[in-house]
């Protein structure tokens, strides 16, 4: 029957807060899937977590009977590698989505300087053109484009001299236009 007790077990792991309270986590859990099991607030915000007393990174692998408590920064943020840290589902769902919310802030904050940028410049901006650009640059999306000027690794300058050279024939296209030009004298 003992047995038995333990093989029920062997699946999961018991670990309390420092108040007491006991939480259930899959076997192989680490200190940021506790955290993510708390509250997904404190789980983006997690930097490591002291077990036992003992300070331990977000990697640690949780054993039954650990007291934990979650260490958080304010300045800290969810990162794609934490998907490869964590186990449970709930964890990844939450960093995923976290990741996703990260990204379109960081859009949004390309766009805005992109578009505070152009004003000063007295350039009337287009969202087919920047759609456009962003795809003679290589960029999948848009939002991709905007990520990359919120970071600053893209040039504005050479933003807006490609932005304004889009309008600009290509040498293919102006030969095109001469070719047009002098079968239109012929006629």
């Amino acid at each position: 029957m003992d047995e038995f007790k333990l093989n029920l077990y062997d699946k999961e792991v018991f670990v309390f807060t420092p108040n007491g309270d006991l939480h259930k986590l899959p076997k192989g859990a680490t200190a940021l899937d506790f955290a993510f099991s708390i509250h997904s607030a404190l789980g983006c915000k997690c930097v490591g977590a002291k077990v036992n007393g003992k300070n331990m990174t977000l990697k640690y692998v949780l054993n039954n009977g650990d007291e934990v408590e979650v260490l958080t920064s304010p300045t800290q943020k969810p990162s794609p590698a934490w998907l490869h840290i964590v186990t449970t589902s709930k964890a990844k769902t939450k960093i995923r989505q976290a990741l996703k919310e990260v990204e379109f802030k960081d859009a949004e904050m390309g766009r805005e300087a992109i578009i505070r940028r152009f004003k000063n410049w007295k350039i009337e901006l287009d969202d087919g053109k920047i759609s456009r650009l962003a795809k003679k640059k290589g960029f999948t999306t848009v939002s991709d484009f905007y990520q990359e000027i919120a970071h600053e690794n893209l040039d504005m300058h050479v933003v807006r001299d490609a932005y304004l050279d889009l309008d600009k024939p290509t040498i293919t296209e102006f030969s095109e236009l001469r070719k047009a030009d002098s079968f239109s004298k012929d006629i």
